[in-house]
């Protein structure tokens, strides 16, 4: 497939900061994970809902008029959905979106706090670990032909290893199942690994696959399928949010034209990712070959495969991006941290501007250099939550962006239009210029799903009798939005502009 529809989904963590928890709180982790303090992130993500409704962004229940979706997920996290991309730069760009809407929503909340009279500050982070050891997730999807489906399996190394670019880093704590030795750093590269426990499921929570099978079409005629990952860090970096959506894309399209084979599978692929998190250069064994395999050695397979098949095929978008992830992996090949301290010694490819997991680790360092912090200090995992912090005056990967010491891939200004127009190349310019074009009108728009949309004639009046509207007037407009890639349908827009002006 040349063309394809990427999106992403990503949950956001609120800490409701203050001086002293309640008493019921402090009676055990059990009862401040489901007792007050639950019920206290409930009610921070109802006010979050609340700013959105006084924000002044079209909306339609959960769907924006960007054509994204920001809703509150199981477990009161605050959530948000990219709109349907076909462009890395695009995803990229609306992912970001996504982070300016939440850190502008916590503002929001914040004011509603002082109004009714709520002490503490509320701040939203970006990444996929609370400081109680649950996690929330940071999910991909790619639409990707029945064949691609059914040799899924085929991906699974890959998926495993991408980690080492795409991983957002930890802090492992003293309670952490197979932590490193006390002479060796406690880091992992990511955030979820060690939240899986099979190769396939199709659960999302608890017993979480590596592939997650749950089928969902987004194409009609079941000519494309929904392709959903779970397994993946939340980035704040946008050249790795580039590097795991892309080069995914780039292995997908291999897969479908069916140039992946001989690529060793895992002997024990669940192990194997928990295993390269905690120690990204060390080997795991592979079925039916002899020795040991390192992450490394597993994406060159898959970036030789690539840059076979692309030199013949491709788009530009492609091709940049496959010299993007070959760039990447021959910088880790001579990235130098040292196995006992964790100080990065050498870094000749600049990852320490482009990797969140090895921007975090050099600010750590930097902090233990400064204060002379051993790597069991307190303070140390502190900073560790507020790297992803999206306040700009807390967050440290913000400080960094704005002191330019982290790399770019969009500017800020493709950013903000993200916030409020949709990809012009997909079903998302239909589904947020509907929104647009309702808000404020006397019609309600009721978004069903990705693919369907409702407009309704409002009453005339709050006695009006629901059928003394306007004579021939119709009631309700459906709008079917089954082709992802269908960017304009011009019959159906003129149809929804007359429904919206007889309603007026």
């Amino acid at each position: 497939m040349e063309e394809r529809i990427l999106g992403t989904e990503c949950e956001y963590g609120l800490v409701h900061q203050r001086l002293s928890l309640p008493s019921r709180a402090k009676k055990g982790s059990g009862g401040a994970r489901g007792g007050t303090l639950r019920e206290n992130l409930e009610r921070m993500s109802s006010l979050l809902v609340c700013a959105l409704a006084s924000a002044g962004l079209p909306a339609a229940g959960e769907f924006l008029g960007n054509g994204g979706r920001f809703y509150i997920d199981r477990g009161s996290h605050p959530e948000y959905a990219t709109p349907e991309c076909r462009s890395v730069k695009a995803l990229v760009a609306h992912e970001k979106a996504g982070d300016r809407l939440v850190r502008r929503l916590v503002e929001g909340a914040r004011l509603l706090m002082a109004q009714k009279n709520i002490p503490g500050r509320l701040h939203g982070f970006k990444n996929n670990l609370d400081p109680h050891g649950n996690t929330y997730g940071s999910h991909e999807n790619y639409l990707v032909t029945p064949l691609a489906m059914r040799e899924i399996g085929r991906i699974i190394p890959f998926l495993l290893t991408r980690q080492i670019f795409a991983g957002a880093g930890k802090l492992l704590g003293p309670a952490t199942p197979g932590v490193e030795p006390p002479d060796c750093f406690p880091y992992a590269i990511s955030q979820r690994a060690d939240f899986f426990e099979n190769v396939f499921s199709d659960r999302t929570r608890e017993t979480r696959g590596i592939i997650n099978t749950r089928k969902r079409e987004i194409a009609y005629g079941g000519q494309n399928v929904r392709l959903h990952v779970i397994l993946g860090d939340s980035n704040l970096s946008e050249y790795a949010i580039q590097l795991k959506v892309g080069v995914t894309s780039l292995v997908l399209r291999i897969l479908e034209e069916d140039c992946l084979e001989e690529i060793p599978l895992y002997s024990k692929p669940v192990e194997a990712l928990k295993a390269i998190s905690r120690s990204p250069w060390g080997g795991c064994r592979v079925d039916g070959r002899a020795g040991r395999y390192t992450a490394l050695d597993i994406q060159a397979m898959y970036l030789e495969k690539a840059q076979r098949f692309f030199a013949l095929h491709g788009s530009a978008e492609e091709k940049a991006v496959l010299d993007l992830w070959e760039s990447t992996l021959v910088g880790l090949s001579t990235l130098r941290i040292s196995p006992r301290t964790g100080v990065i010694e050498e870094d000749p490819g600049r990852l320490g501007s482009k990797l969140d997991w090895v921007i975090k680790l050099w600010l750590l360092n930097r902090a233990r250099e400064t204060n002379g912090l051993s790597w069991t200090d307190p303070n140390l995992r502190h900073l560790d939550f507020r790297y992803h912090d999206l306040d700009p005056e807390t967050g440290l990967f913000d400080a960094c962006q704005s002191l330019r010491i982290v790399d770019r891939v969009v500017d800020e200004e493709k950013i903000c239009l993200a916030l409020t127009e949709p990809p012009e190349d997909t079903r998302a310019w239909m589904r947020g210029k509907i929104i647009r074009e309702a808000s404020g009108r006397n019609v309600d728009v009721i978004v069903e799903n990705w693919e369907s949309i409702k407009i309704v004639a409002r009453g005339q009046g709050p006695g009006a009798h629901p059928f003394e509207r306007q004579k021939r007037l119709v009631n309700s407009l459906k709008a079917d939005l089954k082709d992802p890639f269908e960017a304009r349908d011009s019959a159906l827009l003129a149809s929804v502009a007359r429904f919206i002006e007889q309603c007026d």
